[in-house]
């Protein structure tokens, strides 16, 4: 598949169903998601950094929510993942979902900025 036929970092159709079509609230949505989702990695790196498998599998909920709210799918699902480890109490793969999330979080906040100018 080439680069271009690539499903996008986020789905216009998830965030357009959050939003009801409101351009607006859109907008509101994405930048609320720019400015927590930081906070957010931070939370789930410093969880993962202390092996605390409940507080991965909070910060990896709080993320994976804001994630799918917005249309970010690939971000939500690999989250999703790492919750799914922690519930279940292994946190042996985090550090490596961790590098995915943040690779996939940086591909998200790239998008959002360029395409709703935020």
């Amino acid at each position: 598949m080439s680069e271009s036929q690539e499903t996008p970092p986020v789905e216009r159709a998830d965030l357009e169903q959050a939003s009801l079509g409101d351009t607006e609230f859109e907008r509101e949505l994405l930048s609320e998601f720019l400015s927590s989702s930081s906070d957010m990695l931070a939370s789930l790196d410093h969880a993962v950094a202390s092996s605390d498998a409940t507080q991965v599998m909070q910060a990896a909920h709080s993320l994976k929510g804001c994630s799918w709210t917005v249309g970010a799918r690939a971000l939500g699902a690999e989250c999703d993942e790492l919750e799914q480890e922690a519930r279940g109490g292994s946190v042996e793969q985090a550090d490596r979902r961790l590098a995915r999330i943040r690779g996939l979080l940086g591909q998200v906040d790239a998008y959002i900025r360029v395409h709703w100018a935020l």
